[in-house]
């Protein structure tokens, strides 16, 4: 069974309110902290997926993961993983509706209470809230989301 983890870019690994990493997830901590993890597919499901793929549609060259990569200032250090291991969301709009329940599934995002409703999922969200999906604070340190990858890691 695969190990997936949906995550968001802003307000998940980035501040909201300017685009830097969050310190704990910095010079690629947050990488290596899902690469112990033993994740074997991201899934970026924040809303530059969907700028990146219409960028695509566009420009027949412009690299995707390049972008998304680049985007997340730092927190990956390995971008040959990441390029082998991450695909972006077709729609970020439905994300929480694209997650595979039968994989081994983890969600991170500041806002998926929201994107869980819209998708229908409100009870998928409160089942997994604190376990399998976690909501980092938007302007935290990035601590809450290495505790929980570690966590994860802990259940391999």
């Amino acid at each position: 069974m695969s190990r997936k983890l949906y995550f968001d870019i802003d307000g998940t690994i980035l501040f909201l309110s300017t685009p830097c990493a969050k310190p704990a997830l910095a010079g690629g901590m947050f990488g290596r902290a899902v690469r112990a993890a033993g994740f074997d597919e991201l899934v970026c499901i924040g809303n530059f997926s969907g700028v990146a793929l219409a960028a695509k549609a566009r420009i027949a060259d412009y690299d995707t993961l390049g972008a998304t990569y680049d985007v997340c200032y730092g927190v990956f250090d390995d971008e040959p993983w990441f390029r082998a291991h991450t695909r972006l969301i077709r729609d970020p709009a439905r994300r929480a509706a694209e997650i595979d329940l039968s994989d081994d599934w983890w969600y991170i995002d500041d806002l998926a209470e929201m994107y869980f409703a819209h998708a229908g999922r409100a009870d998928v969200y409160r089942e997994h809230l604190g376990g399998r999906i976690l909501v980092p604070t938007p302007e935290g340190d990035g601590e809450d989301v290495l505790a929980w990858i570690r966590a994860i890691a802990r259940k391999r």
